[in-house]
């Protein structure tokens, strides 16, 4: 026991003071090791000349002395031919043949003597014990040998791993130096194009950059940093990934003006990754005299390994694994390749509309998107101005974007290009809004709804997504014909009793199908079903296919489509699934309460309205405060009705107005969401003046 001073004799099992016996009845206690003839040898002096061949050991048969690892070897080749010494020392195989011939069945037990105390000692009081002895004296070896070969195999992977690890650290230090050298020697021209790089620790560094020379000057700039990797790449927004192995001019690139490009690190540790780069290819990208050089090589071309680039496109760093990858994850990486820099081409002017109509939120947005250097992949920069034209703010700290991307939803959810029940929009085709780009303006802000503010539209209908994922989807049905008269047509067609019926059917619908290309002549009943179905597929999906691709090819904003393709059952929660309703332990858990001092009259007030706010929101959940919904309580605060699955980029908080007890309704700042809770003495006047304060607010954030 521990710190107990009195010890006990362990007495020695049969198989001798093994590792499993010890366990089994020691457990955690301290065992002293007493020597009994001679002092147990501590120092390194017994040392075997070569490495990982373990000590010198004696063998029990022929008394000479072997490494280790050679041992087993010899005793395979040493050992006696009869059964008991196979692993028996000699004058225990001589007492095993004794024991079957004594009469006597008393206790066989051998002294230890100076001359042999390696020996094992074994009580073999007849045949039964003696083979169990036996038995348990071989698994034992086996257990033995099994660990020791165990442990050798991990501790040279640990030093490969080791190895491995100084090379790849020495490679990165090497191509740094070689960086920082090439870089020191060319100068920064005043002419040059500026180029804003963003690494994945947030540090942000501008140089100008001539547009006609060398890739590989950008790449020494961007790899120079402390932290660089030895291989990487760099990303526009919109654009597909950059090694820093190729070659040619930072125009060929399809760099062409000022920008910002986002390094992504690539680990040493990236199997697949470093076997792409491993790949004898016949191509030298490191090309010294391209460098330098005022011609350029022909360009080479990036690497098709197209599991490992897409897994770059939308993310600054790669999950290990498939189940370490979560949506909050995901949209967390996606938001983070955001420029933080809003240019003017960013600002959205929206004009208010308090009666619930949207569609200044849409005008207002295409017009914004449609400007030149509108910039997808920066922040934007709302303004909203209400009926006299008077600006809300200047300033856009993230509450007027959140607001605007709420209702943006909801007018995108209401716009021409959709079709069906409002939780199942399925696409309609619109010639005017195919000519000027709707399709892909409205997919883009969708994007922007996600990535930005982290709000899914939650409307699409399960066809519609798989066809913007580039998935497998069911075959069109008659219901989803949104055209009256046409679908009563297929309808007369589909139902006719008769080959005469169906003709006659067939004729009055003569014009519609040869518009399509499905009028025909038929002679039995599949003919006829066949007839109608391929006019189904034709007007849901063959001729909205253009207005598709075009609202597919939006979703690429930021590398989102790549995404969504990856992971198709995460993003069904947020494009398909209906809103998950938010309850009153949802806000309790997502609010910090700024608290006062302990022991003071302030904080006794605190406590108390804490107390009504939380009963307040159950009430509000409970539907005691209609028509006031939770959502109403979270866009007061925020400006979003939804609790966004990466979470808000502040901590939520709850203040008190204690300075201003005139102020009976409470307040909010949306843009660092905090939620200042008014002072009353009573729970029913708190009730009361939450409810008609958020309800009465003319704009979000003042009541």
């Amino acid at each position: 026991m521990t710190r107990s001073r009195n010890l006990v004799v362990l007495p020695c099992p049969n198989t001798g003071y093994t590792i499993k016996a010890l366990k089994e009845n020691m457990g955690h206690a301290v065992i002293y090791i007493r020597p009994m003839q001679k002092d147990i040898e501590l120092s390194s002096s017994v040392v075997c000349e070569s490495p990982m061949l373990g000590p010198m050991e004696r063998c029990l048969t022929c008394e000479k002395q072997f490494n280790f690892n050679e041992l087993k070897v010899h005793i395979e080749s040493c050992r006696p031919r009869t059964e008991c010494s196979n692993h028996l020392p000699p004058t225990l195989e001589n007492e095993h043949l004794n024991a079957q011939t004594s009469d006597s069945d008393s206790l066989i037990n051998q002294s230890p003597t100076e001359e042999n105390t390696d020996q094992l000692f074994i009580d073999l009081t007849d045949e039964k014990t003696d083979m169990e002895s036996l038995s348990e004296w071989r698994r034992m070896r086996e257990e033995q040998d099994d660990e020791y070969n165990q442990s050798l195999i991990a501790d040279q992977a640990k030093e490969l791993q080791k190895m491995n690890s100084e090379e790849s650290e020495n490679r990165r230090r090497k191509a740094i130096d070689e960086r920082r050298a090439q870089i020191a020697s060319l100068p920064e021209l005043a002419h040059g194009v500026p180029l804003k790089v963003k690494y994945p620790s947030g540090l942000m560094r501008t140089r100008k950059f001539v547009l006609s020379e060398s890739i590989k000057a950008l790449f020494d700039f961007v790899g120079e940093v402390e932290d660089a990797t030895e291989w990487f790449q760099i990303q526009e927004a919109l654009s597909p990934p950059l090694r820093n192995d190729l070659c040619g001019t930072i125009f060929e690139r399809n760099i062409r003006g000022p920008t910002t490009l986002f390094v992504q690190w690539i680990s040493s540790e990236d199997v697949e990754f470093m076997q792409t780069i491993l790949a004898p290819d016949g191509n030298d990208n490191h090309n010294k005299a391209d460098y330098n050089s005022g011609t350029v090589s022909p360009l080479d071309q990036p690497s098709t390994s197209n599991e490992h680039l897409a897994s770059f496109s939308p993310c600054s760093e790669q999950e290990e694994t498939v189940q370490k990858t979560n949506l909050q994850t995901i949209l967390s990486l996606l938001s983070a390749k955001i420029d933080d820099d809003s240019p003017t081409s960013n600002q959205i002017n929206v004009v208010r509309d308090y009666k619930g109509n949207t569609h200044n939120i849409l005008r207002s947005t295409v017009q914004a998107f449609s400007r030149r250097l509108f910039n997808l992949g920066a922040r934007l920069d709302v303004i909203f101005v209400d009926d006299t034209k008077v600006a809300e703010g200047a300033v856009d700290g993230g509450g007027p974007t959140r607001e605007y991307l709420r209702l943006l939803l909801k007018a995108v959810q209401q716009s021409s290009i959709f079709v069906g029940p409002e939780n199942s929009k399925r696409l309609r085709l619109d010639s005017e809004a195919l000519h000027k780009g709707l399709y892909r303006q409205i997919s883009q802000m969708i994007s922007v709804c996600i990535i930005h503010g982290g709000m899914g539209p939650h409307f699409f209908s399960e066809k519609l997504f798989l066809q913007v994922c580039g998935k497998p989807t069911r075959p069109a049905t008659l219901d989803e014909v949104d055209d009256e008269t046409f679908k009563e047509m297929l309808c007369k067609i589909k139902e006719a009793g008769t080959l005469p019926e169906a003709k006659a059917a067939i004729e009055m619908a003569e014009d519609c199908l040869s518009i399509i290309g499905a009028f025909r002549s038929i002679s039995t009943l599949k003919q006829w079903d066949m007839l109608v179905q391929s006019a189904v597929e034709y007007y849901v999906d063959g001729r909205c296919n253009v207005a598709l691709q075009q609202f597919v090819d939006g979703f690429n904003t930021l590398g989102l489509l790549q995404e969504m393709q990856k992971h198709t059952d995460l993003f069904r929660i947020i494009f398909v699934e209906d809103k998950k309703p938010l309850r009153s332990s949802d806000l309790t858990s997502l609010f910090e309460v700024n608290l006062s001092d302990q022991d003071t009259y302030k904080r006794e007030l605190e406590t108390r309205t804490l107390c009504f706010w939380r009963d307040w929101i159950i009430d509000v959940e409970d539907e005691e405060c209609t028509p006031l919904t939770l959502e109403n309580v979270l866009e007061f605060t925020s400006g979003s009705s939804t609790i966004p699955p990466h979470g808000f980029l502040q901590q939520p908080k709850i203040e008190f107005l204690h300075d201003a007890p005139e102020k009976i309704f409470p307040e909010a700042n949306t843009c660092n969401i905090v939620l200042k809770l008014p002072i009353h003495y009573n729970y029913e006047s708190f009730k009361m003046h939450m409810s008609n304060g958020i309800l009465w607010a003319p704009t979000f954030g003042v009541a």
